[in-house]
């Protein structure tokens, strides 16, 4: 098995349906258009090949399991790929970027750092960078860690490039506030 440092969890493995082996499949990429018959994808004990894909039932088979004994030993587990796969096979518009190459980012509001991205969380719909405060606003008695939303009112510049940077207005007052 290939390793996966760089992995990418793009569905989670429901219960079994029916009993030829289908599964419902619960969907976590922006991309549900690169899940598709033929595709493959790493679990934790391995490779599957997805056989076919309803999208609208959210039901998936694979190859190689066809009934139900083999199919329930998959469920709640992750389907995964990589960071390369993803930037292969999803196409990104303009001012578009994956959730991968936004972590590790600095944040900048009229050039002080306010700290670095940890993490992106999505919560009812919107997504929210999570940052970690920069350690001289910590002294200053600023929280070790505050929520952006990631929206045109706060995010005003993305720099996808090294040093990657995001610059932002109306964060300072987030930080403060939290």
């Amino acid at each position: 098995m290939k390793k996966l440092d760089d992995k990418i969890v793009v569905a989670k493995i429901g219960k079994v349906f029916g009993v030829r082996g289908e599964l419902l499949l619960h969907v976590l990429s922006d991309f549900p258009q690169s899940i598709k018959s033929g595709s493959t994808y790493f679990y934790e004990r391995g490779e599957l090949v997805i056989k076919s894909f309803d999208r609208l039932k959210s039901i998936v088979s694979f190859e190689k399991i066809d009934n139900r004994e083999e199919a329930r030993l998959l469920t709640n587990c992750h389907l995964y790929t990589t960071k390369n796969d993803t930037a292969n096979t999803c196409i990104l518009g303009k001012d578009e970027y994956f959730w991968f190459d936004i972590v590790g980012s600095s944040v900048y509001e009229n050039n002080i750092l306010l700290g670095i991205v940890d993490d992106i969380d999505r919560f009812g719909g919107g997504d929210f960078l999570c940052v970690k405060t920069d350690i001289n606003l910590v002294t200053q008695g600023m929280p070790k860690q505050f929520l952006i939303p990631y929206t045109d009112r706060y995010i005003l510049n993305v720099k996808n490039t090294k040093p990657k940077s995001i610059f932002v207005q109306f964060c300072k007052d987030i930080l403060e506030n939290s």
